[in-house]
């Protein structure tokens, strides 16, 4: 490598960095709001910093998602399984959402991160990375199935949380987005 690439992967990796960073956090305080998900992010960047040369840059967001889960996984491995999700996790995760000032709307919302929280991973990880834009490719990749297993998992999960929050009527339909490549 010679400086100049070295220049060249510090110039795209803190590009990345910047553009990732606030929807990485997001995601893994969703996937897991009682763990450390800021330390299990950072630990991510830098493990893709160390092997940033070798990462293809199509797979870069799904390989940082992929590092971020199991960093994740190992966290709750170490520690006894949490309660329930509750407004004191939720200010706790700060980028997740701010308090409204409906108090029927903020139900609504507090209960759906709930809901979110209970569903199983595959389902959740499959929801959380479709609000925030992956494609149908990019989340195959990251739970290791296929682009129709994907939005099966999509349709499964938000129907499980419109059953469970009581707003069938407001059930998503059929999104296209995720279909693309990037």
């Amino acid at each position: 490598m010679t400086p100049e690439d070295s220049d060249d992967h510090a110039a795209t990796f803190a590009d990345f960095y910047h553009r990732e960073r606030t929807r990485l956090f997001r995601f893994a305080a969703v996937m897991s709001p009682h763990l450390d998900h800021e330390s299990a992010v950072q630990e991510a960047f830098v493990r893709a910093w160390r092997h940033w040369p070798s990462i293809s840059p199509p797979a870069r967001r799904a390989w940082l998602v992929k590092a971020t889960r199991n960093l994740l996984v190992d966290q709750a491995r170490r520690r006894e399984r949490p309660g329930e999700v509750t407004d004191e996790v939720i200010a706790r995760s700060r980028l997740l959402v701010q308090r409204h000032r409906d108090a029927e709307a903020w139900h609504e919302l507090t209960s759906t991160l709930a809901a979110i929280a209970r569903l199983p991973d595959r389902l959740r990880t499959a929801l959380v990375l479709r609000f925030w834009d992956f494609t149908d490719d990019e989340i195959a990749d990251v739970l290791g199935c296929g682009r129709d297993t994907v939005r099966r998992y999509v349709t499964e999960a938000r129907a499980l949380i419109a059953e469970e929050v009581g707003n069938p009527e407001r059930r998503a339909r059929g999104s296209r987005r995720g279909k693309g490549t990037r």
